[in-house]
């Protein structure tokens, strides 16, 4: 397990990405974000907001991408959790 925290600056977004060995858990410290994702149709779209507060799990192997179109800073806690929690457990859509 790793527990780290995110800071997306206003119209920042990390990467599109998901994992082949871990899960995670974010809960939103500070601000406001999107969450992007893959729909069941298979394009990649806004899911769900998130404010202060909110909690969110990202299943093993799920596309996610988290987006701050707000004009404050976004503080997201993540919490991974799986049998490697590395950086080299990233991968990335083009």
């Amino acid at each position: 397990m790793k527990v780290k925290e995110l800071s997306i600056e206003p119209g920042q977004k990390i990467s599109m990405q998901k994992h082949e060995h871990r899960s995670e858990y974010w809960i939103v410290s500070e601000g406001q974000c999107v969450v992007y994702g893959k729909s069941s149709n298979g394009n990649f779209m806004p899911l769900i907001a998130l404010k202060k507060h909110d909690s969110l799990k990202i299943n093993l192997g799920e596309w996610h991408q988290l987006a701050n179109p707000h004009d404050k800073p976004c503080r997201v806690v993540e919490i991974q959790y799986g049998s490697k929690c590395e950086e080299s457990d990233i991968q990335r859509h083009e």
